[in-house]
């Protein structure tokens, strides 16, 4: 078992805190002996420190009721403007009107993005069939030439047979039907090459459409954010309409102990005044 180390235990949890018990202090010590020396030693002195004080008392107690008066009606304004249900049910349906258009906004954005999307699969769906009846007319004209090289090669088999100057003939004839082919094929070749990069562009555009829906939404998201945040302050503003009622009340409690501690003060003064007067003539007699 640990024993706890010896010493005088520490009185301040640390050095501030200590100059601050000391300055304390000092001030205290500073007011007694400011109290002890305006504390009267005979009646003469007693009217002579109450002749002053009550003017400085009179003159600081107008002050404080004219700067409590100041913040009361400062108060009672800002309150009676927070508890108008008409400024705050304007105030809110300025809120709800600004997200009602954020949000008609950001609906009217998704169903033109959503058109353009539509759009876009419309011309991906052509073009995918324009592929396909390019591919299907290549195909086509690839068995056109297969057919037409069979029948060629047949008729340079009779032809050979029956005259040998006429192969010639035809043998140009097929070179210049092939060629003509190839072209062909070389056409519909770069028509599909085209009618796939057209493809490509069309699912970029695709891609990009659905990116932008998926950012206004988020946009949406955040209006709504938005929208009950300034609930939220609603009802703090509320909760602060509370408290400043509760610091008018305050407030006015303290306007109404000032005012009667003025009263008794001038009740003093008279039975003050009253008493040297009476101290007064009996000296005199």
């Amino acid at each position: 078992m640990t024993q706890g180390r010896g010493g005088r235990r520490r009185e301040y949890a640390s050095d501030a805190d200590r100059v601050r018990a000391w300055r304390q202090r000092q001030k205290e010590a500073a007011r007694a002996e400011r109290l002890e020396a305006a504390t009267p030693t005979d009646p003469a002195a007693a009217v002579t420190t109450l002749a002053q004080a009550v003017p400085l008392l009179r003159q600081e107690t107008q002050a404080a009721l004219a700067r409590l008066t100041e913040v009361a009606a400062s108060i009672t304004a800002a309150t009676a403007l927070l508890a108008d249900p008409a400024a705050l049910e304007a105030h809110l349906r300025r809120v709800q009107a600004d997200a009602d258009k954020v949000r008609a906004d950001a609906g009217a954005e998704i169903a033109r993005l959503r058109e353009q999307l539509d759009t876009a699969l419309d011309e991906r769906a052509d073009a995918d069939a324009a592929a396909a009846a390019a591919l299907a007319q290549a195909d086509d004209a690839a068995t056109a030439l297969a057919a037409a090289r069979r029948d060629h090669q047949s008729e340079l088999e009779r032809l050979r047979a029956d005259h040998t100057a006429a192969l010639d003939a035809w043998t140009t004839r097929v070179e210049d039907s092939e060629a003509a082919h190839r072209r062909r094929t070389a056409d519909l070749e770069a028509l599909v090459e085209q009618q796939r990069d057209q493809l490509a562009r069309l699912r970029a555009t695709a891609d990009q459409a659905t990116a932008t829906v998926g950012r206004l939404e988020a946009d949406l998201v955040a209006a709504r954010a938005e929208t009950a945040a300034e609930r939220d302050r609603t009802e703090a503003v509320r909760a602060d309409l509370a408290a400043a009622r509760a610091e008018t009340a305050a407030a006015r409690a303290q306007v109404d102990a000032a005012r009667e501690r003025a009263d008794e003060l001038r009740a003093e003064l008279r039975e003050v005044r009253a008493a040297s007067a009476r101290s007064g003539s009996t000296e005199a007699s």
